[in-house]
């Protein structure tokens, strides 16, 4: 995944992406985030039935630490097993970074998570700002379905990724409708990951060209 972004993109990728988080965070800090956000809520909150639930319930667990570090822990340990020691190290530092960033991050807002709107599962204890589970997916899930797919066929590659986005985007979707984080901390959560992810692409790129 570092080297199929590339120098150039993992640039791009981490200037745009810590941008969009700056614009989310002033947001939430003046204040500005909340009109929007109560007006997503209002459609989301909308759709309450049993499926739903339950489908919700399974995506989110996608995002916890414990299935984002097994997911990365298998890539790691499949790529040490093919000889691309560089590539699991990428890996890692990818996840584990992720989650420190997530840690310092909240600490630094101290965002209040939305209470009064949480429903079916129980509200975590940390702050809401950014979301953990959609930074941790956008840091770590792109490169899972990378490495999976790197010597398939352009159109597996498409389906797989496509697959990958579509889990990252459900697993914010499904924090919204538990109601235990605003819109804004999935966006910010999202920027957050995406922008760790340049990051770490264009390390590894530079290094493994050096």
């Amino acid at each position: 995944m570092p080297l199929a972004i590339g120098t150039t993109g993992g640039v791009a990728m981490a200037a745009v992406a810590f941008w969009f988080f700056k614009k989310q965070a002033e947001h939430v800090v003046e204040g500005r985030a909340e009109q929007y956000d109560m007006m997503v809520f209002d459609v989301v909150h909308r759709i309450d039935n049993p499926a739903m639930h339950r489908f919700m319930e399974a995506i989110t667990q996608l995002g916890t630490h414990a299935a984002i570090g097994s997911a990365a822990g298998i890539t790691a340990l499949a790529m040490l097993r093919d000889g691309r020691r560089g590539d699991a190290w990428t890996v890692v530092v990818s996840t584990g970074g992720a989650m420190a960033i997530n840690t310092i991050l909240k600490n630094i807002f101290q965002r209040q998570r939305p209470q009064e709107l949480a429903r079916r599962i129980k509200l975590p204890k940390s702050h809401s700002f950014p979301s953990g589970h959609s930074l941790l997916s956008a840091a770590t899930y792109p490169i899972v379905a990378h490495h999976f797919v790197q010597h398939r066929s352009i159109g597996i590659q498409a389906l797989v990724h496509s697959l990958a986005g579509l889990t990252i985007l459900s697993v914010g979707f499904s924090r919204i409708y538990f109601g235990v984080h605003f819109p804004s901390d999935v966006l910010g959560g999202f920027a957050a990951g995406f922008g760790w992810l340049g990051l770490t692409s264009l390390s590894h790129t530079v290094v493994e060209r050096s």
